[in-house]
């Protein structure tokens, strides 16, 4: 249960994380995939949420089409269909976790206006592990009250095994962006430190796992790189 004050930090770590990420970024834009993160959890979660996430997002889509913004289909396409699909996905074992992750790759990427090939999918890359190690953190605090047939990551993985698994990913994480995107250094270094603290605090199992906060400290160290 998120406390009062929660979901208006993720929603602002969202935002700051979708504008840190890219220079030809809009704010505008970044400002809605914040919004939409606080909406995500301050809505009851009930079936017929995704129908007002959806509404809410063509919405968005008028507004930035008379706006002149350059709307990025290639990413929104994809993101709009795991959106529809995912209470059925969900039921498919171990698929939500890596849904979730696509899902914020997807809504991360759709901030940018330019699109570069190869330097797009190292970076889709990094975001998708990125947000993976996030997904799997917040599986470990679910992992009794998700039913067993969804077989989440934390539920099928030992937690001798996954605190390695964690560590492995965040080290890969380090690798990719020191090689092929060296203006997150600073984000994945500030990210690094804090989730790798707490998974080594926590080195016996943890009844939850909090790295959201990671969200924010990347996105910090992106915008420090900047200047």
């Amino acid at each position: 249960m998120l406390s009062k004050i929660e979901p208006l930090l993720l929603g602002f770590s969202a935002f700051l994380f979708a504008y840190s990420l890219d220079q030809s970024t809009q704010p505008l834009y970044c400002l809605f995939v914040g919004t939409s993160v606080f909406l995500y959890y301050v809505i009851p979660r009930k079936p017929q949420s995704i129908w007002i996430y959806l509404s809410l997002a063509l919405f968005l889509f008028l507004i930035l089409h008379f706006g002149n913004y350059k709307i990025p289909f290639p990413f929104l396409i994809p993101l709009v269909l795991l959106s529809v699909l995912y209470p059925w996905l969900r039921e498919i074992t171990s698929v939500k976790t890596p849904i979730i992750a696509l899902s914020w790759t997807f809504i991360m990427m759709s901030a940018w206006t330019q699109i570069l090939g190869f330097e797009t999918l190292i970076k889709a890359t990094v975001l998708f592990l990125f947000f993976l190690v996030l997904a799997v953190s917040s599986d470990v605090k679910d992992r009794h009250n998700d039913a067993p047939s969804l077989g989440t990551i934390p539920q099928i993985i030992p937690w001798y095994m996954l605190r390695w698994v964690l560590l492995s990913l965040i080290f890969i994480l380090i690798l990719l962006i020191w090689i092929w995107v060296p203006q997150w250094n600073l984000g994945v270094v500030f990210f690094s430190l804090f989730s790798s603290f707490f998974i080594l605090k926590n080195w016996k199992q943890p009844f939850a796992l909090p790295l959201d906060p990671g969200l924010l400290l990347f996105a910090l160290g992106n915008l420090i790189d900047y200047l």
